[in-house]
């Protein structure tokens, strides 16, 4: 890579000018295209500015991280993307690497690893992760479990919600103004998203995440 563009997007004033501090102390060199602070102007500046190299903070208004990097990769070829968050369990770096990150990174090692990590996903090659992101979902403690609003669509949410209320699929689509298979899809894809093996399951999630 000739070059190195970097967008950054985080809600916090103060964490993006942190990290951009962080990069600029070791490679002066490298460029800070753009700072965003939700994922909606992440998108646009990405789409716009084309940079090489995200950044991006997981917990994010209007589109999360996860949803920021899918439309990211898909239009940007070739873009390395970094997540960063505070939620370093197992199944939160699944969803990133399936979304087509190249990288995740625990936020509280952001000040130690992180210009290590892009220097890795600037070189290519597998996937890469900051150490505590290693821990199993077993180990972790409920107040750790990452909230599904982090892990789902807006529109999974939607469904979800209406599911928990006790709606049937049919119920749903009438009320999501959308067909029957279409809230299957989406059902099948919440419960695999969230590892979960029944209704029953959605419906708790949905209530200790304050959906219903």
């Amino acid at each position: 890579m000739d070059s190195v563009r970097i967008l950054i997007a985080d809600d916090h004033e103060l964490v993006r000018q942190g990290l951009i501090g962080v990069l600029q102390r070791t490679h002066p060199e490298w460029e800070i295209v753009g700072e965003a602070s939700d994922g909606r102007m992440a998108i646009e500046l990405g789409e716009n500015l084309r940079p090489n190299v995200a950044i991006l903070d997981l917990s994010m208004p209007e589109f999360n991280g996860l949803q920021v990097t899918e439309r990211l990769v898909n239009a940007l070829p070739g873009i390395k993307v970094l997540v960063l968050t505070i939620h370093s369990a197992e199944p939160v770096m699944r969803q990133i690497r399936q979304a087509g990150a190249s990288g995740f990174l625990a936020k509280n090692e952001a000040p130690r690893h992180l210009v290590q990590l892009v220097e890795k996903v600037i070189a290519g090659g597998p996937f890469v992760a900051s150490q505590s992101a290693s821990r199993p979902a077993s180990q972790l403690e409920e107040r750790e479990r990452v909230p599904v609003q982090y892990l789902l669509t807006p529109r999974e949410l939607e469904v979800l919600r209406q599911l928990a209320l006790g709606l049937s699929n049919k119920e749903v689509a009438v009320a999501l103004e959308m067909s029957v298979r279409t809230v299957e899809t989406h059902r099948a894809n919440i419960m695999d998203r969230l590892s979960l093996d029944s209704l029953g399951e959605m419906v708790k999630f949905a209530i200790h995440d304050g959906l219903v």
